[in-house]
């Protein structure tokens, strides 16, 4: 009777502790990817001066310099996903380089902060990078004729 009793209670707090750990996963995962509420669904185009490029997980970075209306320098951020999403697109670790002059088209962040997300980028060499329409692509892994993604 005891063992029985033990095991009915082993298996709850299994059930529970499970329980708890999956809610505790789902909430971060389903909190991070909303882009609507962050974006606006106009795109803009912007030419500027690259300052780093961060080829990473979970999104790569562009961080370069733009002339703004009034001749002064602004600092945009812009993101795209990462690196095994964007690579059938054209983005490598070495599309950008600092200092490299580049033409980007971005959803620019509805607070109005020098922030987006890449919807396409030409490069220095005229290499275009992206523009399927969805923010810096979203094709999966592996590149054009099945080649696997270097990472």
């Amino acid at each position: 009777m005891i063992n029985k009793m033990s095991s009915k209670m082993t298996n709850k707090l299994i059930v529970g502790f499970t329980l708890a750990v999956g809610l505790m996963v789902s909430i971060p995962l389903s909190a991070h990817h909303g882009a609507a509420s962050i974006y606006d669904t106009k795109t803009i185009t912007l030419k500027g001066t690259v300052k780093t490029w961060l080829w990473s997980n979970p999104h790569c970075l562009l961080t370069f310099d733009v002339k703004g209306d009034d001749g002064k320098m602004v600092e945009w951020i812009a993101e795209t996903q990462a690196p095994s999403t964007v690579y059938p697109q054209g983005f490598r670790k070495d599309s950008f380089k600092p200092g490299d002059q580049i033409t980007v088209t971005l959803q620019p962040a509805k607070n109005e902060r020098p922030n987006g997300r890449i919807a396409s980028a030409v490069t220095a060499d005229g290499t275009k990078l992206g523009g399927n329409g969805e923010g810096g692509g979203r094709g999966g892994r592996g590149g054009a004729g099945g080649e696997e993604a270097p990472y």
